[in-house]
């Protein structure tokens, strides 16, 4: 099987995870890697052994596949040239600054037939996947997404930095967009909005309350999710699930659960704890290997350029409520 040959673009911190993970990778080459600074791009070629392209256009020529983590408001520059090439594109989120010019990445991918996937990585968290298909028709999804204030990211609003890791996973769950949103925000050390709620609602009938701040004393990454048939807890931060499901007495997971697991139900079912396997490995591992996965035609993306911008429209409507918020108060 021919390796697929990929590069990078942008060596800085999210940069240099992406190279450590690629260049790990059993059926892909980590041809080489680029950046506009170029101490950084030499760092990471003498640390792999890889070659330090002196530009796009020389990458171009020696890659079948690149990741880009550039910062965002470059995303539509750097990205729509490899797109043109028919060059397959991770790129990290968010897709883009503007809808306008996500739109755009989007269509040139459509256009020329090529993968495009955007890194929300969190779609690739092994404690999410592991309960993902036990998840059908949820009703009622909470999230929280607090963090230290780090002093990095802070010239986009708590929206875009970690809110979106929320909104990408809620909407992959429900398999649509919110038709109504709800949103209040507020900044309290940055010029932007650093803590927001939000609340959605689908229209197949889901509702999902959403919370993410950046200045917490504590990290947490936390999703408990309802549905008719159980409930679902995930810690995306330690990695951890449990599920509870109601089950009758002839059902597997009635028999593979312990008699201290149980809760009876009055008509005689019981609502019982389903034993999750988490699978191991990180995010990013199984992020870039679903991309590669992807270039070789084993499946689409995971996580399109249209789920990217779907993610980027609700966003955008969060901030433009948060902004109205402000106004009020």
């Amino acid at each position: 099987m021919t390796r697929i040959r990929m590069g990078l673009v942008g060596c800085g911190h999210m940069g240099r995870f992406h190279a450590a993970k690629i260049s790990g990778l059993t059926d892909a080459e980590f041809v080489g890697c680029y950046d506009i600074e170029k101490n950084k791009a030499d760092a990471i070629s003498k640390e792999y052994r890889v070659r330090h392209f002196d530009s796009l256009d020389a990458m171009m020529g020696a890659v079948d596949a690149v990741s880009i983590a550039v910062p965002t408001l470059r995303h539509p520059e750097v990205a729509s040239r490899f797109l043109e090439r028919r060059i397959a594109v991770l790129l990290e989120k968010p897709i883009a600054g503007d809808l306008d010019s996500a739109q755009k990445l989007v269509d040139l991918a459509e256009t020329n037939k090529v993968v495009f996937q955007i890194g929300h990585s969190e779609r690739f968290n092994p404690a999410f996947l592991a309960v993902q298909p036990g998840i059908v028709e949820p009703r009622f999804i909470e999230t929280h997404r607090l963090a230290p204030f780090k002093g990095r990211g802070v010239d986009v609003p708590v929206i875009f930095d970690l809110m979106v890791h929320d909104l990408d996973l809620i909407m992959a769950l429900t398999g649509c967009t919110p038709d109504k949103i709800d949103a209040a925000g507020v900044a309290v050390i940055t010029d932007t909005v650093d803590i927001a709620n939000a609340r959605l609602s689908f229209p197949n009938g889901c509702v999902a309350n959403i919370t993410a701040s950046r200045i917490s004393i504590k990290e947490m990454r936390k999703m408990r999710i309802f549905q008719k048939s159980g409930y679902t807890s995930v810690d995306l931060a330690t990695r951890e699930a449990e599920q509870f499901v109601v089950a009758s007495h002839d059902d597997e997971d009635y028999r593979k659960s312990s008699i201290f697991g149980r809760f009876g139900l009055p008509d005689g079912r019981a609502v019982v704890r389903r034993k999750v396997e988490i699978p191991t490995g990180d995010n990013l591992r199984f992020e870039i290997e679903a991309f590669i996965e992807a270039v070789r035609g084993e499946h689409p993306p995971d996580v399109t350029g249209r789920d990217g911008y779907n993610v980027l429209k609700v966003a955008t409507e969060i901030e433009r409520l948060c902004q109205e918020y402000v106004k009020k108060i």
